[in-house]
C-alpha cells in the first residue's frame, strides 16, 4: 500500500497541469540541482586533498569523522529552517478506506526523497571509494557509508520532529539549540572534545560492524517519535483542545500593567508566536548573536583589543534581531492595520507597544552577549555601551522608518525565499541602524580615546531614553500623517 501511495504521489506531480505550465522553471531547477550535486561530488572527490593540506600529519579519516559532527549539526539547523513536511499529500486519502498508520508511513517515506538527503551521500561516496575502502577494506568502508547514511536520515526526521515540537514548546526547543551551540563553543575552545569523541565513536562502529545496529536503532527511534507525534496531533479534538487552552488564557499579567501599550505588545508577541515568517526570522536572528564568537576564536586572548571592530560586531549582533523584525514592523499587521487604526486607542500607545518590543529584543541580546564578557573582560564595557546606544537611538530610527514601508506582508507564509514586502525601504532601514553609530564612535575614539568613547556612546543612549516622550510624540505625528497612505497601500 505504501508503494502504491508513493507511486500516486509521483504521478500526481508529473500529470499536474502546473508541471507543463512551469516546465521551463522545472528544467532550470533541475539544472540547478544537478549543478549543486556536481559541486558536492567534487568536494567529496577532493576531500582527502583538502584535509591533508589543512591537517598535515593527521589521519584524514579521523579528521573527516570529527568534522562529521559539525556537518550534522549544521545540516540539522538548515533542515529545521528550510524543510517543510509534505502534509498536503495525505489529504486526498483521508476519506478513503485506508488505515491512518499507512498514511503516516507514506508521509515519512515520501519526505525522504529530496535533494537534501542525497547531498551527504554524494560527498561521502567519492571519499569512501577513494580513501576509506582503500585503507580499511570493503566491509569497513560499507559500514562507514551505512553509518553516515543512517545519521543523515536521523537528522532528516529529527529536524521534522523538532519543527513540530517548536510549535508546541518553542522555548524548550530554543533552549536545546542554545545548549548545542554552547557545547560546540566549548569544543572549539578546547574545553571539551566532542568532535574527537564523535570521530572515535564512528571508528568503533567501523572496526566492529555489529555496532552499526546503534545508529540504525537511533534512526528507528527518531522515526518512531515523529510517527507518534503525527498520530497524536492528526485528530481534530486534539487541535481544538489546544486551541481552547490558548483562548482561555488572559494574557501576561506583567504586560497588563502597561495599559493599552501592554495590550498592543501582547498582540505583537502572539503574532510572532503563531505565525511562521516572523518566528523563523527571529530564531535566525538569535543565532546571529553568536557572531561575536568568531572574533573571539580568531583573535584569542586579544579578542577585545580592537575596540572599533569589537564595538561594530557587538552593535550588529545586538541590533540584528530588532532590525530583522523591525523592517516589517507595521507591515506584519497589514491584514488588519485598518482595524487597529479604527480602534479607540491613541497612536502613542500603539507605538509604545512596539518600543517595548524592541527593548525586549535588546535585553535578550544584551544578556546573551554578556557571556562574551566572561570569555574576554574587554567585551563588558563594549556590550553595555552598544546596548544603551541601541536602546536610546536605533529604536527610534526603526520606528520612524517603519512608517515608510507600504508593502503588505503575510506573516503566515514561510520565510525561506520569500520576498513579499521586501523593497528598497528595507535596505535603507539597515544602513542607519548598522552604520550610523560607527562614524560617531570613531570620531569620539579619535578625540577622547577608547574609554571615553564608550562612555559617550552609552551616554547618548541614556539621553535618548530620557527623551522618550518628546521623541515618541514626533514619531506619532509621522504615523498620523502617513496612516491613511499605509491603509490604502495594504488594501492593494
Amino acid at each position: 500500500m505504501v508503494y502504491r501511495l508513493l507511486r500516486h504521489s509521483f504521478l500526481s506531480q508529473v500529470r499536474s497541469p502546473f508541471w507543463e505550465r512551469s516546465l521551463i522553471v522545472n528544467i532550470l531547477l533541475a539544472l540547478l540541482a544537478l549543478y549543486l550535486l556536481l559541486n558536492f561530488l567534487a568536494i567529496g572527490y577532493f576531500l582527502d586533498v583538502i584535509l591533508a593540506e589543512s591537517f598535515s600529519g593527521q589521519d584524514i579519516i579521523a579528521v573527516a569523522n570529527g568534522f562529521l559532527l559539525y556537518t550534522l549539526l549544521g545540516g540539522l539547523f538548515a533542515r529545521f529552517m528550510v524543510q517543510n513536511f509534505p502534509v498536503l499529500d495525505m489529504q486526498p486519502y483521508l476519506l478513503l478506506p485506508i488505515k491512518r498508520n499507512r498514511l503516516y508511513h507514506f508521509l515519512l517515506l515520501r519526505s525522504v526523497f529530496n535533494l537534501v538527503n542525497l547531498m551527504p551521500l554524494v560527498v561521502a561516496l567519492p571519499f569512501a571509494l577513494k580513501v576509506v575502502y582503500h585503507r580499511l577494506g570493503t566491509v569497513s568502508g560499507t559500514v562507514w557509508l551505512a553509518t553516515i547514511l543512517a545519521l543523515s536520515l536521523t537528522n532528516h526526521f529529527l529536524a521534522f520532529y523538532l519543527k513540530r515540537q517548536f510549535n508546541l514548546r518553542p522555548l524548550a526547543i530554543v533552549g536545546l539549540l542554545v545548549l548545542l551551540g554552547g557545547l560546540v563553543t566549548l569544543d572549539v575552545q578546547g574545553v571539551v572534545s566532542l568532535a574527537a569523541a564523535f570521530g572515535q565513536g564512528i571508528m568503533m562502529i567501523v572496526e566492529q560492524p555489529v555496532l552499526l545496529l546503534l545508529p540504525i536503532a537511533i534512526l528507528l527511534g527518531v522515526y518512531g517519535l515523529l510517527y507518534r507525534a503525527m498520530h497524536y496531533y492528526s485528530y481534530l479534538d486534539t487541535v481544538e483542545q489546544k486551541r481552547e487552552q490558548v483562548q482561555s488564557g488572559k494574557g501576561i499579567a506583567a504586560l497588563r500593567r502597561l495599559g493599552m501599550a501592554g495590550h498592543f505588545l501582547q498582540l505583537e508577541l502572539r503574532q510572532i508566536w503563531r505565525n511562521k515568517r516572523p518566528r523563523t526570522m527571529l530564531i535566525m536572528s538569535l543565532f546571529f548573536l553568536l557572531y561575536p564568537m568568531l572574533m573571539i576564536m580568531d583573535d584569542g586572548d586579544d579578542a577585545g583589543g580592537s575596540s572599533g571592530l569589537g564595538f561594530f560586531i557587538i552593535l550588529i549582533a545586538l541590533s540584528f534581531p530588532m532590525v530583522n523584525y523591525g523592517q516589517f514592523l507595521i507591515a506584519w499587521e497589514s491584514r488588519y492595520f485598518n482595524l487597529l487604526m479604527a480602534r479607540h486607542a491613541p497612536l502613542k500607545d500603539y507605538l509604545k507597544g512596539k518600543y517595548y518590543l524592541f527593548l525586549f529584543f535588546n535585553v535578550i541580546g544584551f544578556l546573551v552577549c554578556l557571556v562574551y564578557g566572561f570569555l574576554d573582560a574587554a567585551f563588558f564595557p563594549i556590550v553595555l555601551s552598544a546596548f544603551l546606544f541601541i536602546s536610546g537611538t536605533t529604536v527610534y530610527i526603526m520606528l520612524f522608518l517603519a512608517t515608510y514601508n507600504t508593502r503588505a506582508v503575510d506573516p503566515a507564509k514561510s520565510a525561506f525565499m520569500n520576498w513579499e514586502g521586501v523593497g528598497g525601504s528595507q535596505f535603507l532601514m539597515i544602513l542607519p541602524a548598522f552604520f550610523l553609530p560607527l562614524p560617531i564612535y570613531f570620531l569620539l575614539l579619535f578625540f577622547t580615546g577608547e574609554t571615553w568613547a564608550l562612555v559617550a556612546m552609552g551616554g547618548i543612549g541614556i539621553l535618548g531614553m530620557a527623551l522618550f516622550r518628546p521623541i515618541l510624540r514626533q514619531i506619532e505625528k509621522q504615523l498620523q500623517a502617513r496612516k491613511h497612505i499605509l491603509i490604502d497601500s495594504y488594501k492593494q
